[in-house]
């Protein structure tokens, strides 16, 4: 293929490590390779630095004409490569990654194709696999491949609340409907069922119920279990044409055991988005183009599968669906099929799965649409606060590796420089005390050794809670958005009552459809919350207690210096 320049329209940090470029607006590239796949190109800068960048970035130039000077009013969101913290040669972590958790949206644009569904005789590829377009909690087409939570913009908010507009409606009847169809409302099916247009379907065996708690809804507790991800084995089929890494994944309460692949991750997540629309999907860790059989990247995705897998089974709704059951236990070959095809054409998906949900008792509408609010205004300043905090530990880890570990070794060789020097004069008296200062330069390097170390133990862990939870942050603007939504409908209706446009009956009915939304939404803030007081206390304690450990083995070493001074 013939190279051709490109302008760029959109800046993007890339990542040396995982080979791709840094590139900034306006920047005239050289693309060297269009077929990369999954959105990526290849290019090489007036500089002769090579690397890859997303395509949706830059736009190829004219040869009789310059580029287009005007940009869009904003940029794509660049394909998903997720990059592990592994240490680089440099002696860093590998910190400022767009890796791990990306936002909701899943879409085509995450898919491998070299790990595409036609795996001959494998698995069965008949049926559909259609991703769905923009749903709370789970996808949007309008942000494929949403934005990682990479910190790179501090100072403002990372969450964005997809497909957004005025409440642009029409007159239909004697309700009022959005006209936006690809609003959250309208895509998610709240607002079919709201106004009672959602088909009903046979639900037996999937009704949802609520109890009451102090602090509002919550789900009916499901029978808690854990999961385990382990011996990741890289295989290949096609006599070793495709590789592909396969993961064993055992149950705890039945000790139940089958293997996945990442793609059937992948499936999985994008059935549980199509069918919980108004529930938090935790999202998928991504995906890596390059260096996907490293050992370090393989580990640390089989950590974040097991993760995933285990938040998953936490939720009392999710935890218990015939596909999430499904993917944990099936091991026959043809059973796989069947229930593949199954989850696929399930009917109680969107506006539908709101059928399984029991009645709520009546709820303030008011007063639910405060909690709600109030709700979104936590998750936008709880984004803010966990973007500043990773940009802050990334940046403490970067002093680990580089500022501390220097100044230290410089240290303990000035201290090693000085017992040297003492040794010339190698008197009896003077032994000890050049003893002494060699000691304390041996010390002192071995503190710098210990800070390069330590991020593993308490940094790195915690940034991984913190690049989880941006990722389940930014599947609640959405849900927000349709509770507040459904909120106006109903208040619509009942203005329409009042003017005797609708009737008594009528208006009863979608508000007692409000309230199984108003109640599914309230059950998932309090989930998430009882879910956040648990993870952060483990997570600080684990940091705190590793903090405290270093600090007592550099104490313990610097004693040992002072004992060697005490007897000279």
């Amino acid at each position: 293929m013939a190279e051709v320049q490109a302008r760029v329209l959109y800046a993007f940090e890339g990542d040396r490590d995982g080979g791709e470029l840094t590139i900034y607006e306006d920047q005239v590239l050289v693309v060297t390779n269009q077929d990369i796949g999954d959105g990526w190109w290849e290019g090489r800068t007036t500089t002769g630095e090579v690397g890859l960048f997303p395509e949706t970035y830059v736009e190829i130039m004219a040869e009789s004409a310059p580029a287009a000077a005007v940009a869009p009013p904003s940029a794509p969101p660049a394909p998903a490569i997720a990059i592990q913290p592994a240490a680089d040669p440099q002696g860093g972590y590998g910190y400022d990654q767009q890796d791990s958790y990306p936002a909701a949206g899943s879409g085509d644009d995450y898919r491998d194709r070299a790990e595409s569904w036609d795996d001959g005789n494998e698995w069965d590829e008949s049926g559909t696999h259609e991703v769905p377009q923009q749903q709370p909690g789970g996808t949007s087409s309008l942000t494929p491949s949403s934005a990682s939570y990479d910190g790179s913009n501090i100072d403002g908010n990372s969450l964005a609340v997809r497909g957004r507009s005025e409440s642009s409606v029409q007159r239909s009847g004697t309700i009022r409907r959005n006209i936006n169809r690809f609003s959250t409302f309208v895509k998610s099916g709240g607002e079919a069922y709201l106004l009672g247009e959602t088909k009903n379907k046979s639900s037996a065996g999937e009704e949802l119920c609520f109890f009451q708690s102090a602090e509002g809804p919550r789900w009916n507790p499901a029978q808690a279990f854990t999961l385990l991800v382990t011996e990741p084995t890289k295989k290949s089929k096609l006599k070793g044409i495709k590789s592909f890494i396969a993961y064993t994944i055992q149950v705890s309460i039945t000790g139940e055991i089958v293997e996945r692949r990442y793609k059937h991750f992948d499936w999985l997540h994008d059935r549980l988005v199509e069918k919980f629309t108004l529930l938090s999907v935790p999202p998928l860790p991504d995906k890596q183009y390059a260096g996907r059989y490293g050992e370090d990247f393989i580990e640390k995705r089989r950590e974040r599968l097991e993760k995933w897998l285990n938040r998953v089974a936490r939720h009392p709704v999710i935890s218990q669906s015939v596909v999430f059951q499904h993917f944990l236990t099936c091991k026959d070959e043809k059973q796989w099929k069947t229930g593949k095809r199954r989850a696929e054409k399930d009917e109680l998906v969107g506006s539908a799965f709101f059928l399984t949900v029991s009645s709520s008792p009546d709820l303030d509408i008011s007063r639910n649409e405060q909690e709600v609010d109030n709700f979104g205004r936590f998750v936008k300043n709880m984004d803010g606060d966990m973007v500043r905090l990773k940009a802050r530990c990334q940046e403490h880890c970067e002093h680990h590796s580089g500022i501390f570990t220097k100044e230290y070794q410089k240290l303990g060789q000035t201290f090693a420089k000085l017992s040297e020097t003492f040794a010339l004069e190698d008197k009896d008296y003077a032994r000890p005390i050049m003893e002494a200062f060699g000691q304390t330069g041996k010390t002192y390097d071995a503190v710098a050794h210990q800070y390069e170390e330590q991020p593993r133990n308490d940094l790195l862990p915690l940034l991984d809670v913190i690049r989880e939870y941006l990722g389940l942050l930014s599947t609640y603007p959405d849900i927000v958005e349709v509770h507040k939504d459904s909120t106006q409908k109903i208040l619509q209706c009942r203005k329409a009552q009042e003017e005797e446009r609708m009737t008594d009956a009528d208006v009863a009915q979608i508000t007692e459809r409000g309230n199984v939304l108003s109640a599914s939404v309230l059950a998932e803030i309090n989930h998430f919350h009882s879910e956040r007081v648990i993870d952060l206390k483990a997570a600080m304690q684990h940091f705190l207690q590793e903090q405290i450990s270093f600090h007592e083995r550099i104490i313990g070493n610097l004693q040992e210096s002072l004992a060697k001074f005490d007897q000279c």
